[in-house]
Parts: C-alpha cells; structure tokens; sequence
C-alpha cells in the first residue's frame, strides 16, 4: 500500500517533466508526497497555468528538477559539445523548453549585442537537430 502525506508547498522553484508529453513544465505548487511500495517516491503537483483538472503524480527521482537558468553572454566559453541543456524549440503548433546535447558549436567574436556563436544542438526526444544562439539555451544551476 502506498504511503501519503498531503501538503501544498509553494517554496519549490523548478521544472518537471510531465506524465501526458516530453516537455518541461513550471511546477506551482508540491501538492501531497507519497513512498509507492517499490520504495519510489513521488510528488502531486501542480503545474503553472493549469488547473487542478491537471494535477498529477511525478516520480521525484526521473522527473524533477532544478529550474534551468538562462545561460549569460559571458558563461558562452562554459558550454561545451556533449553538455546536456535546457533549449527552447518553437514549431508551427508548439514552443517549449526540452532537453537536448550540444554537438558542436561555431564560436564566434562577441560583440556589443553579446554572444554571436552558434550552437547545433540536438533535441533528446525527436533526435533533430537546431541551429541556435545563446539566448534560446538554459543550464542547470551550480552551486
């Protein structure tokens, strides 16, 4: 039998992979916790912009994490080929944030506007790949 607590906190700030798609969304609020009897632990949550009609249970461990940062115009040297990052992809029906690799990346003189490389990245759950600058890239934080 699982075990569950209810609570709703609002102190977590990050993103979790939805059970219904691939993209990373907002989460509002950690609703209730629960330990499944294959000792997995779970959370209810609530995503930004949805209602209560969405809410759902999310493996903590394959699901959330840290809210992704915007990588800045002076970080560009940190980004390597290989580094997972958080990309926005914008398509006829749809723009979201998903995860994808750098594969290689076309460095470029910074000039006032900032950072003028180009990186190709790949996108983990369709396997294309993009040519994108910076700004559309974000990082796990680092502490």
């Amino acid at each position: 039998m699982d075990r569950l607590r209810p609570r709703a906190k609002k102190v977590f700030t990050g993103f979790t992979k939805a059970e219904f798609d691939v993209n990373w969304y907002d989460v509002d609020v950690l609703l209730a916790h629960r330990w499944l009897s294959s000792g997995e632990s779970e959370v209810r949550v609530r995503y930004v912009g949805f209602g209560s009609e969405e809410d759902e249970w999310i493996n903590i461990k394959k699901a959330i994490r840290e809210r992704s940062v915007p990588i800045e115009h002076s970080e560009c040297h940190m980004v390597k080929v290989g580094d997972l990052v958080l990309c926005f992809q914008e398509r006829r029906d749809r723009a979201s944030y998903y995860d994808a690799h750098v594969v290689y990346i076309q460095r470029r003189m910074h000039d006032i506007r900032g950072c003028r490389c180009v990186f190709l990245v790949r996108y983990d759950h369709d396997d294309t790949e993009e040519r994108v600058l910076l700004r559309r890239l974000c990082r796990r934080p680092t502490y």
